[in-house]
């Protein structure tokens, strides 16, 4: 088990999560959950994300690329926008990614994805 950590409020921070495989999504909740992250979402779509981030603006996202016919690159621009940091999860090639400058100097951990790898990944990002 990944040990947790904590802020102030007793939480590690409010982490969006944006995938649209369903096994996947509840599995990367539960990695954060367990880890003392709050988490937001999962969201399967751009607008579903964007609705969440307009409600709530988290501390951090774990994204995935490719959102069934969507790609999410308006989510990524408006988390720039935001100061928000993210990561990205995807199957994605580097090629495929390094087209869109919404991810230029993004991480992407892939899939699948090591639980303590994107844990920590999420921690440096709050830290």
């Amino acid at each position: 088990m990944i040990p947790p950590v904590e802020d102030e409020f007793g939480h590690g921070g409010c982490v969006l999560v944006v995938e649209d495989e369903l096994f996947i999504a509840l599995e990367v909740k539960t990695v954060l959950t367990e880890a003392g992250f709050r988490v937001l979402g999962p969201a399967s779509s751009v607008d579903h994300a964007l609705d969440l981030i307009n409600e709530e603006r988290p501390n951090s996202a774990v994204l995935d690329f490719n959102l069934g016919r969507e790609k999410v690159t308006p989510i990524a621009l408006h988390l720039r926008t935001l100061g928000v940091p993210f990561v990205l999860t995807s199957a994605t090639s580097a090629d495929e990614l390094s087209r869109h400058r919404s991810l230029d100097g993004i991480s992407n951990l892939g899939k699948p994805t090591d639980p303590i790898r994107l844990v920590d990944t999420v921690r440096a990002m709050h830290a």
